[in-house]
């Protein structure tokens, strides 16, 4: 079965699931939008940096076998909104299953939900595995209760992953020290430098330019 994965900009986790084995009948597509990049004006930083990012991450996967399909913004073809970009891969992949993983964006989950539908093939939504939490465990949590504190879930997710704690106990004799934290800096410890990643991406801002987009 041929089956097209979609990956969002804010979804480059190597360490994902779906990257742990190559297969041949999988295809990866990536595309920096049309859609994304002007349904509101972001800052040039913010889309530099989003696209860098997703090129770098298109040619890791390439590196370790996965087949990948990836639009720049001013390509040609580039069919530049999510509806458009699903319909045409899939075409172009002869795919039989089209997956994605859960966006952390409303608008995106409603977009994707609405062309899952209007699909003829088999769909499947994965978790981005990005969070110690399912996307419903909240919810799953905090049902039948009267009370919604945040602070009897932040115990029941210490406790099944066991962090911070010592014999089931949380480490430090207290769940928080939110009081403390409340003191005022005095300057120390001193506040580290800044990591700064110098790279010319000089020809990315033309690329995002000429393609009318229009940042701050």
């Amino acid at each position: 079965m041929k089956t097209l994965r979609l990956i969002l900009g804010d979804q480059l986790n190597i360490k994902h699931s779906w990257f742990q084995k190559v297969d041949g009948n999988i295809t990866y597509v990536m595309t920096e939008m049309q859609q994304e990049a002007t349904y509101v004006k972001h800052h040039i930083q913010k889309i530099v940096a989003f696209f860098t990012a997703m090129r770098s991450f298109s040619e890791v996967l390439e590196t370790k076998g996965h087949k990948v399909l990836y639009f720049k913004i001013g390509d040609a073809k580039n069919p530049q909104g999510l509806q458009q970009l699903v319909t045409h891969c899939i075409a172009k992949t002869n795919a039989s299953k089209f997956e994605y993983q859960l966006p952390d964006e409303y608008r995106l989950d409603e977009q994707l939900k609405d062309i899952c539908s209007s699909l003829s093939l088999a769909v499947n939504a994965h978790d981005t595995e990005h969070f110690y939490t399912e996307r419903d465990e909240l919810a799953k949590f905090f049902k039948g209760k009267k009370t919604l504190i945040m602070e009897s879930f932040y115990r029941m997710m210490r406790r099944k992953h066991d962090i911070m704690l010592v014999n089931k106990q949380p480490e430090g004799g207290k769940w928080n020290f939110d009081h403390s934290n409340r003191k005022k800096w005095k300057g120390t410890p001193s506040i580290p430098e800044a990591l700064v990643h110098k790279r010319d991406v000089t020809p990315l801002v033309k690329e995002i330019s000429e393609a009318g987009v229009e940042t701050f």
